[in-house]
């Protein structure tokens, strides 16, 4: 019953666009399974509002601004707590990925791990270029010589990690260095990460899921203050990309960092309850049972030219275009009920 609802409202969405239907029959199987951030009709109008970019490309304090104004707007968030972020130094990222790449190079010689279901760029990546990586059950698995890539909240369910501080402390143990992808912190709720460990290595943010602005690759990353690399150099020397920190800073201006959430709680709520699914930390996303098969991971996998078993991911549901179209989605569940 679920599931054809779910269904009725994804035909009604996209019969509304005016997609034929063949082209509804088409893009009805990703319809659920996407991750993308809500166009916002309020963040909309902002896009249009942005500054000229000749305004923006000739600005040279526009990325120290943005660095230090970042720090400020991720800690003032009503609905998670991240401590220890003021004793890392910040520079602008193009999204995440940038951070992501330059993890690799820093470490290129170690083994990268990731528990299953994490964020398969990663994967796709790694198996691109021949390098070693492995999927981890627990800490047993680490073991000196690695290097740890974990999201908080976790890519694969969008919930916080309940054994972090442990995993931590093992990798603390064993000297492994440890990404910690925070791209999601933004759209979730109830996080409280402690960023007091030594094996911190990386910490990065993304505005691309919280802003219709992903396009733009905005992003934040941060390392202990002596570190240095060639990301690191950019920034120090002011050589990076203006026009996406002016995007940015703009946004971070404009929009707190828990607006999304506090925005769409009530709608997402509702939603997730009619539609029978668990709700998850993060406002995009929630968990199918095993009906929901057909819209978990198996599109995103294929997309990526992954084999992998879907099995060992969640059905992780994404209800974007329901926050986008409210009032027809809401129309049509009052007419079902």
């Amino acid at each position: 019953m679920a599931l054809n609802l779910a269904k009725k409202i994804a035909w009604t969405i996209l019969v509304n666009k005016g997609l034929t239907f063949d082209n509804c029959r088409q893009n009805i199987r990703g319809f659920y399974s996407r991750s993308r951030p809500v166009n916002d009709v309020e963040m909309q109008k902002e896009v249009k509002n942005l500054p000229a970019i000749s305004d923006m490309i000739y600005d040279h304090t526009l990325i120290p601004t943005f660095e230090n104004s970042f720090t400020k707007w991720i800690q003032n968030n009503s609905l998670n707590k991240c401590d220890g972020l003021e004793n890392y130094q910040a520079d602008i990222s193009q999204g995440a990925t940038q951070a992501f790449d330059s993890f690799y190079i820093n470490h290129a010689n170690k083994n990268i791990k990731m528990f299953i279901g994490e964020y398969l760029y990663h994967i796709v990546v790694r198996k691109n270029l021949n390098k070693p990586y492995s999927f981890i059950k627990s800490t047993n698995d680490l073991a000196p010589g690695d290097a740890l890539i974990l999201s908080v909240p976790f890519c694969d369910t969008g919930n916080d990690i309940p054994n972090l501080n442990e995993i931590l402390k093992a990798c603390d143990e064993k000297n492994i260095p440890v990404l910690l992808d925070c791209a999601y912190y933004t759209i979730a709720q109830g996080l409280n990460i402690n960023l007091n460990f030594n094996c911190i290595d990386t910490i990065t943010f993304s505005l691309s899921k919280t802003f219709p602005i992903a396009h733009a690759r905005v992003g934040m990353r941060y390392t202990k203050h002596e570190f240095q690399d060639g990301q690191k150099l950019h920034s120090n020397i002011n050589y990076d990309n203006r026009i996406s920190a002016g995007i940015g800073l703009h946004f971070i201006n404009k929009f707190p960092s828990d607006y999304i959430w506090l925005k769409y709680k009530k709608t997402y709520n509702k939603f997730v309850n009619a539609l029978g699914l668990k709700q998850s930390q993060t406002i995009l996303f929630a968990d199918g049972d095993n009906q929901w098969k057909e819209y978990g991971r198996r599109d995103i996998l294929q997309s990526y030219g992954l084999e992998d078993d879907q099995n060992l991911y969640h059905n992780r549901i994404c209800i974007t275009e329901l926050l986008e179209n409210i009032k027809l989605s809401e129309k049509v569940l009052n007419v079902i009920n």
